[in-house]
């Protein structure tokens, strides 16, 4: 499916990440590879939940608008946008954190636009995380068995939607904690390595397995058109206004 490509952006990410950190343990002295690492770690998760906005984005156009608390047309634009946000500052934050500076002006401002592109998308994953159980909820007591084979697609969008959370409040936490009256920085989370490779490779790498296992494309249908009522299978042509499947 098309819209499975942030997985995959998300995953790259995470492989150039991690093979550069394997790098720079044995070439301490280059600070670029060691930079790129960090911030390629760090934003791909949020790639990664890119994938889950536009995925119930396409159940609940499947499903039908009707049982969604906004239009699914809003949904992946706006979340999404969100998502870019997020990526953004967070990149921005972790370059300055990660870089040459020694000043800590400039680390505890680094810091300051690290935490929020994580609140960004802490928020607005929280956010979507209750929208979608509000249209599960909707959909299960009011279509039943019609929707019963979408279940192994909603438990694991729950499972990958848990582990990229637990990973966001960690990372939160740790920049949250980072002391800078030394330098390099330091902070129970930033130094230990267990941490790193519990909370945040561990969790990200069972969400991408996930969609692997249970890939969308065993629940959804191909095509935007085709959807489900209560009485019958129809096609969006003749229940959704042309400006929502657009």
């Amino acid at each position: 499916i098309l819209y499975m490509w942030p997985l995959i952006f998300a995953t790259a990410l995470e492989f150039v990440g991690y093979v550069l950190r394997e790098y720079c343990i044995q070439n301490r002295h280059e600070k670029t590879p060691y930079i790129l690492s960090q911030v390629f770690v760090i934003i791909a998760p949020a790639c990664l939940a890119a994938v889950l906005y536009m995925l119930v984005g396409r159940a609940i156009l499947y499903v039908g608008p009707g049982y969604a608390i906004i239009r699914p047309s809003w949904i992946t634009p706006t979340f999404v946008t969100l998502d870019i946000i997020s990526i953004a500052t967070q990149g921005i934050g972790s370059g300055v954190i990660f870089g040459d500076t020694t000043s800590l002006t400039r680390l505890k401002v680094g810091r300051v636009i690290l935490i929020l592109g994580l609140f960004i998308q802490l928020v607005a994953f929280v956010v979507f995380l209750l929208l979608a159980i509000w249209f599960d909820v909707k959909t299960t007591r009011s279509l039943r068995d019609k929707v019963l084979h979408l279940r192994p697609f909603m438990n694991a969008f729950y499972a990958s939607g848990a582990l990229i959370l637990l990973r966001s409040i960690y990372r939160a936490i740790e920049f949250l904690s980072l002391d800078f009256s030394t330098h390099p920085a330091t902070g129970y989370f930033f130094n230990v390595e267990w941490a790193y490779y519990v909370l945040d490779a561990l969790p990200i790498a069972l969400a991408t397995l996930i969609y692997n296992i249970w890939y969308p494309a065993k629940y959804l249908p191909k095509s935007k058109k085709v959807a489900i009522s209560k009485d019958e299978e129809y096609t969006m042509t003749h229940s959704v206004p042309q400006e929502e499947r657009s």
